[in-house]
């Protein structure tokens, strides 16, 4: 008994002590007007924790929570296409394939030539689907789980960042929705009631990212249909941001920066062969799209975390439609082409590529 009560201490501590972390991250990068600082610096400081050897811990449930709320903040902030629009959307549309067929390819070829690793370890790196599922996939056919981890993880984590500082050089950011305010607070139940219906009935339907997708998906129908007029909670968004940012950050736990020093180094150069493929296919949107903003293209394109750059496009007061719609169509690429490139992995990859390198 009394050692169960010891660990359920230690638990509570830990617990605390992760939470406090994530929040003065996201204070302090909130003081510093940082777009996105309370997710941001509740992600850099607690990784920053984790690999110094504390052990970053929150409760796990909290996560799809998390992305139901931002899911349905986000749907406050998108409109119904119109026809019209979505076949303007064509151009830039074509362009995803080939930025995928791009960095793909050069990231598989790096990542096999330049640091040794195995066919399914450099597939599941390369491949700029949802972190979860590449990283879990990987696992089962054969990839190095802590090598995948780390470069996805750290990707995300240099996109978001990158991306937010971006945004706030070209001065687009409006940096009031950060701003803890008590105004609206009687939204906060049906907030969490929209969230929780759109997520059981996004799994329902399978779609991809339920707890995110399927409430972003509603709140946009019911608002679109004069039905729904939400109002944000700004602390509850607050709150939601810090959960992701933990939850992103607990996956460094055990790892030392020894041992991550290589998957770094691979997912700094694979961070910068996507720029490298984006930065020529933005030159050529824009030149036949010159009314599209630079940063709304880059967000359209860049494979970070589906819902860190939802939240950074709403921040930026972007056209939400215009972004979501293309990373959907990025996400749905890489889940309907993945059987091909499991098929093509266990029918082509070497007998010395069983095991991970």
């Amino acid at each position: 008994m009394a050692s169960t009560a010891v660990s359920k201490y230690q638990n509570h501590r830990r617990f605390a002590l992760s939470w406090c972390i994530g929040i003065i991250g996201g204070t302090l990068l909130f003081f510093e007007q940082v777009p996105l600082a309370w997710l941001l610096g509740s992600m850099v400081a607690s990784s920053i924790a984790a690999l110094s050897g504390l052990e970053i811990t929150t409760w796990i449930r909290l996560t799809p929570w998390a992305r139901c709320v931002l899911g349905v903040m986000v749907g406050t902030g998108i409109t119904p296409i119109p026809m019209a629009e979505l076949i303007s959307y064509g151009v830039t549309l074509a362009m995803v394939p080939l930025f995928l067929l791009g960095s793909i390819s050069l990231n598989y070829w790096m990542l096999r030539r330049m640091f040794r690793q195995n066919a399914a370890t450099a597939l599941f790196s390369a491949l700029p689907g949802g972190m979860v599922e590449m990283i879990t996939t990987g696992r089962e056919y054969g990839a190095d789980p802590k090598f995948l981890t780390t470069v996805h993880l750290i990707r995300v984590i240099a996109i978001v960042a990158g991306a937010a500082f971006l945004g706030a050089m070209v001065g687009l950011a409006d940096f009031r929705m950060q701003t803890p305010a008590w105004d609206h607070w009687q939204y906060v139940p049906l907030h969490l009631l929209l969230g929780v219906v759109g997520w059981r009935v996004g799994v329902r339907l399978r779609i991809p990212s339920a707890s995110l997708l399927a409430p972003m998906f509603m709140v946009t129908a019911l608002q679109a249909s004069d039905v729904l007029h939400m109002q944000l909670f700004t602390p509850l968004i607050i709150v939601a941001q810090v959960i992701i940012g933990i939850d992103i950050a607990r996956s460094f736990n055990g790892v030392s920066l020894r041992a991550m020093r290589i998957p770094f180094i691979a997912a700094g150069m694979s961070v910068l062969v996507m720029t490298a493929v984006l930065a020529v296919l933005a030159l050529a949107i824009l030149t036949l799209r010159a009314d599209l903003p630079l940063i709304q293209v880059v967000l359209s394109f860049l494979p970070g975390g589906q819902t860190e750059l939802a939240l950074l496009a709403f921040a930026l007061k972007l056209d939400l439609t215009f972004v979501v719609t293309h990373q959907i169509f990025r996400i749905a690429l890489i889940m309907f082409s993945l059987p091909l490139f499991i098929v093509w992995l266990t029918r082509w990859r070497r007998p010395d590529d069983s095991s991970s390198r």
